[in-house]
């Protein structure tokens, strides 16, 4: 919590504007409101004018940033974020950077649960540009997923917009891709992978770390298979949550109909009913991997 307050404190003081009102703590930038509420202990009025001047005004991160961390810190990691709008559906966004020997490209899904009215969602950038649609068109239980083209760009850390049925409901979303979570061993003959964990965020659980088999269609095959992490020595001297690197082995067996095999990372949070995800994906086709067995 001190390392969050202490970041909280330097954005307070190197703002994008110098200028501050004589009669207020805070610099006098569109931030300040954020600022003011949660000086006052005011979580969601917090969190709503975040959300209100990052649609209105271009903030960078840096900026930004500590405010959401704090607010997930005071709310059980986003479950207590309460909304006018009333959810028909279990909900999770999910922001995907996919990785393969030769390429890197990024996605986004929508998944639902438990829908119980026909339901539409759209998912709209911070340029209002269209990204992903799922359309229901009765209620179910059942899980489905809706997943958008590939992106030519990592997704942009800002403002996006949830239309449930037409209705909006903003989401914060922040960067998932300043430092690799996964990667590919250098000695492609160790058959390891290198994983180094985002940092954990206070209030919200640690990330999550699976095997995952697919068939040619990229369908999943069976479910993940959680990996087995070993510590190697740290990237600096003195180990921290932000650098520390472990190996972990592919699975020693291979499901006869499985084309890809998949190392993942990911780490969630809660926006009041909507559960937002960001993972790393690398992903090695079976023909590589039998070639080192």
């Amino acid at each position: 919590m001190n390392k969050l307050v202490s970041l909280l404190l330097s954005c307070l003081f190197i703002s994008p504007i110098t200028h501050a009102k004589a009669d207020n703590w805070f610099a006098d930038t569109p931030l300040q409101s954020s600022y003011s509420a949660l000086s006052a202990d005011q979580t969601l009025l917090a969190w709503q004018e975040l959300q209100l001047s990052l649609s209105q005004n271009q903030i960078n991160e840096h900026y930004w940033q500590p405010i959401k961390d704090a607010v997930l810190s005071k709310t059980q990691c986003g479950k207590q974020l309460i909304s006018s709008v009333s959810l028909p559906a279990n909900i999770d966004v999910s922001f995907i950077n996919k990785n393969s020997v030769n390429n890197q490209g990024y996605q986004i899904k929508i998944s639902t649960e438990q829908v119980t009215q026909p339901l539409i969602l759209q998912l709209f950038d911070e340029n209002n540009t269209l990204l992903v649609t799922a359309n229901i068109p009765q209620p179910t239980e059942e899980y489905i997923e809706f997943e958008s083209n590939d992106l030519l760009s990592t997704p942009k850390a800002g403002i996006y917009q949830l239309s449930i049925n037409n209705v909006r409901y903003p989401l914060v979303i922040s960067s998932f891709t300043n430092t690799t979570w996964v990667q590919q061993s250098t000695d492609q003959t160790s058959k390891s992978f290198i994983v180094t964990p985002p940092e954990n965020k206070i209030a919200c659980a640690p990330a999550v770390m699976n095997w995952q088999w697919f068939d040619e269609q990229y369908n999943q095959i069976g479910k993940h298979i959680s990996m087995q992490l070993a510590p190697v020595m740290p990237i600096t001297s003195a180990a921290t949550d932000s650098n520390l690197q472990y190996a972990t082995k592919r699975p020693a067996t291979t499901p006869s109909n499985a084309t890809w095999l998949s190392a993942v990372v990911s780490q969630f949070e809660y926006q009041g009913e909507v559960k937002v995800e960001y993972v790393q994906r690398f992903s090695l086709p079976i023909s590589t991997i039998e070639t080192y067995r």
